[in-house]
């Protein structure tokens, strides 16, 4: 009775993260919202302001390129990895337990999961390369070779950037295509093995990209395979996973606000005092245990004023935009745009910083807004009533 109670309610039986604020009740939802979204994507508090925090320490390394910003920019696609991993656990999971409920096959979850999966990630992410590779706009850049490109239509760009080395202005889609090979390996494996082993399944993951690590140490390959190569970065990803399944609460003394302070300035902090790029990114990586320890830490107090920070408006509002913020950020240049214009701006390198911000997040919005969100709404699975238990035991 137990389990098919969790299928019921697939959330109760992961930590009751972002439900309330210190005691006080959630408030209802706003009349005319969709209820239904709502209810599926149960927004932790702080989450997406955090997201906002990865995606800024990104675009300084690319904007402001030198060794320290760098590693802070490595530290940020961390970050993103861990939070994936947090959440995603958290979404399986709830699968895997309708399906131990009888409420629902393994393949019939896998479809809605890659499903969902599309609708968020892929539609954006193609029309980009088009409106890149197809039209004038991408003539100014450096796109790459043919290899290259069709690399980045399969999801490949790590394996690229791995043999080749960087040398364009679309590298930064290597840490896309890890996630999508982490989707394609992992989820059916979630789904498969029953929701008690997931735990192992994600040690498992951390245990071959430490080892992988070590593998390339050995072989003496060179920093660029570190900082791509999959298994090195699903260590992440299985560590944030960790992260999402545990349901002991933390100590009092680390969700207080200072505690949350302190883990976010540290793990900003340490890639910058790092100071060499190959010291952190060969070790930067347990960094990873940090940015675990800081989404349980936001997740179990959503009533702290630190996480009232992170949730405030503009923060939130970046990290929501933040998956195409993180696809334009690289090509676009203001200067360019505004010469394109006839506009020829010379001035300090902190303005044109600050146009390149303004110009992505003004171009994010508007992809979320025109595409990513309507996208969303037509192509994700429908919300369907639970099924009654099958009368063979599924797997």
């Amino acid at each position: 009775m137990r389990i098919k109670e969790l299928a019921r309610r697939p959330e109760s039986g992961l930590p009751a993260l972002g439900k309330s604020r210190c005691g006080v009740e959630d408030r209802q939802p706003r009349p005319g919202s969709d209820v239904r979204a709502e209810a599926e994507e149960r927004r932790i508090l702080g989450f997406d302001g955090l997201r906002a925090v990865a995606f800024l320490m990104v675009f300084v390394s690319h904007k402001v390129p030198n060794p320290r910003t760098e590693a802070l920019g490595s530290a940020g696609v961390w970050l993103f990895f861990v939070l994936s991993g947090f959440l995603i656990v958290r979404i399986l999971a709830a699968a895997r337990t309708r399906i131990e409920a009888g409420m629902a096959s393994p393949m019939d979850s896998l479809r809605v999961f890659y499903r969902n999966r599309f609708a968020r990630i892929v539609p954006v992410y193609y029309v980009f390369l088009l409106v890149l590779y197809a039209t004038p706009l991408g003539r100014p850049l450096n796109l790459g070779d043919d290899a290259f490109k069709l690399s980045t239509w399969l999801y490949g760009t790590n394996f690229y950037v791995e043999r080749n080395g960087w040398g364009t202005e679309l590298g930064h889609l290597w840490s896309l295509a890890v996630e999508q090979q982490f989707y394609l390996l992992f989820a059916p494996a979630a789904l498969v093995l029953p929701r008690r082993h997931l735990g192992t399944l994600y040690g498992v993951l951390i245990g071959a990209s430490v080892l992988m690590h070590a593998a390339l140490w050995w072989a003496g390959a060179w920093l660029v395979s570190f900082d791509v190569d999959t298994l090195t970065n699903l260590g992440l990803i299985a560590l944030g996973g960790l992260a999402g399944l545990r349901t002991t609460p933390l100590p009092g003394r680390l969700r207080c606000d200072a505690a949350m302070a302190g883990a976010l300035a540290l793990f900003v902090a340490l890639p910058l005092l790092a100071g060499e790029t190959g010291r952190w990114v060969l070790f930067g990586r347990l960094s990873g245990i940090l940015a675990a320890l800081l989404l349980l830490q936001i997740g179990q107090s959503p009533g702290s004023r630190a996480v009232a920070l992170l949730d405030s408006a503009w923060l939130r509002r970046i990290g929501v935009i933040s998956y195409g913020a993180y696809l334009f950020h690289v090509p676009l240049h203001a200067e360019q745009v505004l010469a394109a214009l006839g506009l020829h701006l010379a001035a300090p390198r902190s303005v044109t910083l600050a146009l390149d911000l303004s110009l992505t997040l003004l171009l994010a919005e508007a992809s979320w807004r025109l595409l990513e969100s309507p996208a969303r709404r037509i192509l994700r699975a429908p919300a369907r009533a639970a099924r009654r238990p099958a009368l063979i035991h599924p797997l």
